[in-house]
């Protein structure tokens, strides 16, 4: 469960036929029975109780009840209490059962047992807990990003001010427990890699500037709004300007000095969790999370070496096709160091060939989507302290429309910026990738724990295959884009082979760079960053690709069955609008409508 990245079809008709639904046709919707009234109940209950649990949750999606509160989410109390909902929920769905619900409730009630159960046994796993740093998904790295006031956390009154001063004033808790988690951790032997706990310290630093008053910390007392009063800025800048230097700053320079000092030199040398004690039974858990399908760690590397295999054919094409005589490798290299493929010199330009790209897409957008979102979209640069090790991704709109949709751009240095690769990228984490699957799912008529929860497969398998209609929106006329398309397709089959290769197979850190290096152009420092990412988040990087192949296979089987009825706008409706399934509840839902259209 996650809280809101050449057109060949390739088929898996036997590996996800996992449905676990009837195919029988549903009961229309109409008055609510009892029934529907109870599970809307239910699921209207678990999201008010998730809400105060995860209340920075609550804040980045603009519901602003708890925005004095912060959870320590890695303590084992706050995990019991997730677990007590959590199973309450379920009990009182299995008393009321799914079958037979009008089709919509149908959906939200399969899809609300299989994220719970899912996430559940995750949470009983003590992997995750006693593992809290890393240099990808760390509180001490998010709570500067939001800190910094140029995230989900708005600083525009004297409230919101007083409101973050007093998370200020929790924040040494949780990073004093993440000290406390990895202490546990290395008394079972349990650790994260060296290599990412080097990455961890070196963020560390970029956030402890030598002056408090230089740090992410003390942005917004340097961008207050015309609103706040002279007096009240002077009130606010003396109270939470002195929570910072006090609390903020010694808090995070004793979280510094242990992981410096005692946790780094005891992290372990393996790079996947399953050399872990319990590591590979919580891979095999991790693996059906994202994946949100039964198929093993052993399946998912096969598919991955399959794909590999098919895309190195499409390259070899390509780069016939543009006239290089070399070899795979020798045109790799080409691609890495070309000039022309590098033109940036500002982070300007960077961001304006980003909505150059928009423009290009959004005059064909209606001929392919009859669900547009109604959210606004905006294009920002990632923050800099976090560039050097964050990828583009996308951040959900708030459900009243106050803050946009945003699509993050890092860019450590433009001249090294790939021109090549952004309109696959601007296609998966934008338009009309994640911004209008997330953005439709927070506006159509759902349960509001279906509006902000979802998961990878569908998620980031609908990202991925936003990429592939690209020719269709105008775009990849450039063959150094079509490439660009066909190298991140790559990318994302790669990581079937690497992240089941270290976490399952016992792959090295290396042997997974090296892996792929040989199969893609991606520079070694890029590819290492990639590779560290899948060793800090086991199994997140196997649900864009097996999503992309779902949803590739039901359109397939779409187009087989409608023959000349068939219509991409419908086909995108129809994926789009209950939002993000279980890819086992996707697949029933599409055969239950291309029948009804037959």
């Amino acid at each position: 469960m996650k809280s809101l990245s050449i057109f060949r079809t390739f088929v898996l008709p036997l590996l996800f036929l996992t449905l676990g639904c009837s195919t029988e046709p549903l009961v229309k919707k109409s008055i609510p029975s009892p029934r529907v009234i109870a599970l809307n109940s239910i699921l209207d209950r678990y999201f008010e109780g998730y809400l105060k649990l995860e209340p920075l949750f609550a804040t980045s999606i603009g519901d602003h009840r708890y925005d004095a509160d912060l959870e320590i989410g890695i303590s084992e109390e706050h995990r019991s209490r997730v677990l007590d909902l959590m199973d309450g929920a379920l009990k009182e769905v299995a008393a009321l059962g799914c079958s037979d619900l009008p089709e919509g409730d149908h959906w939200n009630c399969l899809t609300f047992e299989a994220d719970l159960k899912n996430e559940a046994a995750l949470i009983r796993n003590d992997l995750d807990y006693l593992m809290p740093f890393n240099q990808f998904e760390s509180f001490f790295l998010d709570f500067a990003e939001i800190a910094s006031g140029s995230s989900y956390v708005v600083f525009e009154n004297a409230s919101d001010y007083d409101h973050f001063q007093t998370r200020l004033e929790k924040a040494p808790a949780y990073l004093a427990q993440m000290e406390a988690n990895m202490k546990k951790g290395l008394a079972k032997g349990i650790t994260i890699p060296k290599a990412l706990a080097e990455k961890g310290v070196k963020q560390l630093k970029g956030i402890l500037t030598s002056d408090p008053k230089d740090s992410v910390f003390y942005k917004p007392l340097k961008n207050f709004p015309k609103s706040i009063s002279k007096a009240e800025q002077n009130r606010i800048s003396e109270s939470y300007g002195s929570t910072v230097i006090q609390k903020i700053y010694p808090a995070y320079q004793k979280l510094l000095a242990y992981v410096e000092s005692e946790y780094l030199p005891r992290c372990r040398k393996t790079s996947g969790v399953g050399s872990l004690p319990g590591g590979r039974a919580y891979y095999a858990a991790l693996a059906r999370n994202h994946t949100t399908t039964d198929l093993t760690p052993g399946k998912i590397m096969m598919i991955g070496l399959g794909e590999v295999a098919r895309i190195r054919k499409e390259l070899e094409a390509v780069k016939k096709e543009l006239g290089f005589k070399g070899s795979l490798q020798a045109f790799f290299q080409k691609l890495r160091t070309d000039p022309a493929l590098f033109p940036f010199k500002t982070h300007e330009e960077v961001l304006e060939s980003y909505r150059s790209v928009q423009t290009a897409i959004s005059k064909a957008v209606p001929e392919h989507f009859h669900l547009l979102p109604k959210a606004r979209f905006e294009i920002r640069e990632v923050e800099e302290f976090k560039a050097a090790t964050a990828s583009e991704a996308y951040q959900n709109a708030t459900e009243d429309g106050s803050r946009p949709g945003i699509f993050w751009v890092p860019i450590p240095d433009p001249s090294k910026y790939a021109k090549k690769d952004m309109e696959s990228i601007f296609l998966h984490e934008a338009i009309p990738g994640h911004h209008f699957q997330i953005s439709i799912q927070q506006e159509t008529d759902l349960p509001r724990y279906r509006k902000f929860f979802g998961n990878n497969a569908y998620t980031e398998g609908w990202g991925l295959y936003a990429e592939s209609l690209g020719r269709d929106l105008g775009i990849y006329r450039d063959p150094y884009q079509y490439l660009g398309r066909l190298e991140n397709e790559m990318h994302r089959s790669i990581r079937l082979v690497v992240d089941t290769g270290m976490h399952w197979k016992g792959w090295s850190r290396e042997r997974a760079i090296r892996y792929s290096l040989e199969n893609e152009p991606m520079d070694e420092a890029a590819v290492i960053a990639e590779i560290e990412r899948y060793m800090a988040i086991p199994g997140q990087a196997l649900s864009y690709k097996l999503g992309e192949l779902k949803i590739q296979e039901l359109k397939k089987f779409a187009k087989a069955s409608l023959g000349a009825k068939y219509r991409d706008p419908e086909f995108h409706d129809e994926i789009l609008k209950n939002g993000a399934l279980p890819l086992s509840v996707l697949d029933a839902k599409i055969h239950l409508w291309v029948a009804a259209q037959k």
